[in-house]
């Protein structure tokens, strides 16, 4: 996960400036360490609160549903989605609402898992799954639980909502679009 977190950060260096930032599904906060960019504002929401509020510079917490992010319209200069919209019930709907909230020459950077492709697979077969295991837990219904979307579902999306802004992919380990070989990509989406 740490190189999909410095993939998403690899184009903005600290001369880049967002003043306001959003993260989408930002759990404890794990991709902020990450960031490489400036901000006056970094909004971390989730659904849940995390155990530990985040502190520092310009940073907070603000508890919100994906699907309705509770800015203007056009107020967000970067929005930040680290393996959310698997998990979403209507991806659709989310996409479009991130979509109206980031403004013109803003930026979406939003990392999709390639579940369930044959690397992401191999991935969890190889770490998630035997801890899960010896936590007595059912880790396949877990994840049928929890990943309600499939990779390639979720890119025919993305492409659809964003069909007239610029769309950089990335994909890991391969540059390929592919969900089946990449253990995620990333969607660098300047909004026009």
């Amino acid at each position: 996960m740490r190189i999909l977190h410095r993939k998403m950060e690899g184009p903005f260096g600290s001369e880049a400036r967002f003043p306001l930032t959003v993260e989408v599904g930002a759990g404890e906060g794990q991709h902020l360490p990450f960031v490489n960019h400036s901000f006056d504002r970094y909004i971390l929401t989730d659904i849940r609160c995390p155990s530990v509020l985040p502190h520092g510079n310009g940073v907070s917490f603000l508890q919100a549903d994906a699907h309705s992010l509770p800015f203007e319209e056009g107020e967000v200069d970067r929005l930040v989605v680290t393996c959310v919209l698997h998990h979403l019930m209507s991806p659709e709907e989310a996409l479009q609402n991130w979509a109206s909230k980031v403004r013109s020459g803003g930026i979406l950077t939003i990392l999709l898992p390639g579940d369930p492709g044959v690397v992401h697979r191999l991935g969890r077969h190889l770490t998630t799954r035997p801890a899960a295991n010896r936590l007595g837990i059912d880790f396949d219904l877990e994840m049928a639980r929890e990943h309600r979307n499939h990779a390639l579902s979720l890119m025919k999306l993305v492409d659809h909502v964003f069909l007239g802004d610029k769309v950089k992919y990335v994909g890991l380990p391969f540059p390929w679009r592919t969900w089946n070989f990449n253990f995620g990509q990333i969607f660098q989406i300047h909004k026009l």
